[in-house]
């Protein structure tokens, strides 16, 4: 029965909408697009890096390369194209990776509300334990994207055979 139910639901939402595929190498989500993949591994990529740096000991990686490495596994390219289109986003909004970063950790875990630094922190290394699999698993992550960014793939990407 709830199988049932969920297939249902599923089906109402997905018959009136018309969803259609997202496309990778856009960052706008048109009407009718469903969410991609891509937005969340780039969320969560960038997490990643920022809670290895600030709370495991990892070296410090800017968000761009993140940005650009994670676009690059989404086939989106080339480096050279990403790399002017990023800067020129930065320049308009005059943001800072620092910005952004502790932007981010405070939407994840503060939830709105004004915590201490110690809370906060608290909170924090909770996350990194029960949610990211602890810092060993970050430092990894970290380390994989800092690897990529470094080997950069072929553009354009060979055709799937």
């Amino acid at each position: 029965m709830k199988c049932a139910v969920i297939l249902a639901a599923v089906g109402v939402m997905l018959l009136p909408t018309g969803l259609h595929a997202a496309d990778y190498c856009d960052d706008k989500i048109e009407p009718g697009e469903s969410p991609d993949g891509k937005a969340m591994a780039m969320v969560s990529s960038m997490m990643s890096v920022v809670l290895a740096e600030r709370y495991c000991d990892a070296p410090s990686t800017p968000l761009s390369q993140v940005y650009i490495v994670v676009e690059e596994v989404y086939g989106c390219g080339p480096r050279s194209r990403l790399e002017a289109e990023l800067k020129k986003r930065m320049e308009e909004e005059k943001a800072t990776d620092a910005m952004m970063a502790d932007s981010a950790i405070h939407e994840l875990i503060a939830d709105g509300t004004n915590l201490t630094k110690a809370e906060l922190d608290k909170r924090v290394k909770t996350v990194i334990d029960g949610r990211f699999g602890g810092c060993g698993e970050l430092l990894k992550v970290q380390q994989d994207l800092e690897d990529r960014y470094r080997k950069p793939p072929k553009w354009p990407p060979e055709p799937d055979k």
